[in-house]
């Protein structure tokens, strides 16, 4: 965050393995015969199906930076119906609030990967919460905080906001232009963090709020997603745009990625208004 990265920078690499700076058409989709769902977002599955849709070589380590913009992809394609709809009805953005943010400070211009995919027409209000501690030095201002805005695509307005969510900053009216939609949290492991603590409150009070959350590994998943009640718990699925390199773990031996499992808290569907 200290120096920003352009799109292309941040990649580092030859221009040839990585996304064009471009959004999908429907020809591509076409070309694939990639359907697009109810909110006009591509069904896109797994790594190969993506690599094939941005055209880019299967030998492209691209997968190892997009599984954060393809983790909120995911998210918002089978968990934001709702939450799109209703922005949708309401004629403003989509409101994401990204809680946990630590290592996509690194990257913050990658995320337009994220506003190339989904449609045009659906605007959305990205917005990323970082603790004061995780900042760099150099990355606050005078007054200790950090308040940056990003307009990283025609449909995607990046915002980073310095403070703990639910805690100094309440969540209905100092984290963007108001009270979230979707609360997204990757590799959370909620049990790390006493912070985690006020977002899950904030779920727990604000039902209206969709969480989607993603974890390390499975065992971590599964008693994360506990804490969103039993309909959470069985929610926890493996997300396909997990990380494709496994971390090393010394202290159990159990299959562990970056965005490896995904979870939702509040889920809601179209049929439950009707």
């Amino acid at each position: 965050a200290s120096k920003r990265r352009t799109y292309l920078q941040g990649f580092l690499l030859d221009p040839s393995l990585i996304p064009a700076e471009e959004h999908i058409t429907d020809v591509d989709c076409l070309k694939l015969g990639i359907e697009r769902d109810a909110m006009n977002l591509p069904k896109l599955i797994s790594w190969e199906q993506y690599y094939a849709l941005r055209n880019i070589p299967l030998r492209s380590p691209v997968a190892l930076l997009c599984t954060f913009p393809l983790s909120f992809f995911h998210a918002i394609r089978c968990h934001g119906q709702v939450p799109v709809t209703v922005a949708r009805m309401l004629r403003r953005r989509l409101r994401i609030h990204a809680v946990g943010v630590e290592k996509e400070m690194n990257f913050l211009d990658l995320f337009a990967e994220l506003g190339y995919l989904l449609p045009k027409e659906l605007e959305v209000e990205l917005t990323f919460i970082v603790r004061e501690d995780m900042l760099p030095p150099k990355a606050a201002d005078r007054d200790g905080g950090f308040d940056i805005k990003l307009e990283l695509t025609s449909n995607l307005t990046l915002l980073v906001k310095s403070g703990t969510y639910g805690g100094d900053l309440d969540p209905h009216f100092d984290v963007g232009s108001g009270s979230p939609d979707l609360i997204v949290g990757l590799n959370a492991g909620l049990f790390a963090y006493s912070s985690w603590k006020s977002v899950i409150s904030f779920l727990h009070s604000n039902k209206n709020v969709v969480g989607v959350f993603t974890d390390y590994n499975e065992w971590s998943g599964t008693n994360c997603a506990s804490l969103g009640g039993g309909k959470s718990r069985q929610s926890l699925s493996i997300n396909p745009f997990r990380q494709p390199v496994a971390l090393p773990v010394y202290c159990m031996n159990i299959p562990q990625m970056s965005n490896s499992f995904m979870y939702v808290f509040n889920e809601q569907h179209l049929d439950d208004y009707n």
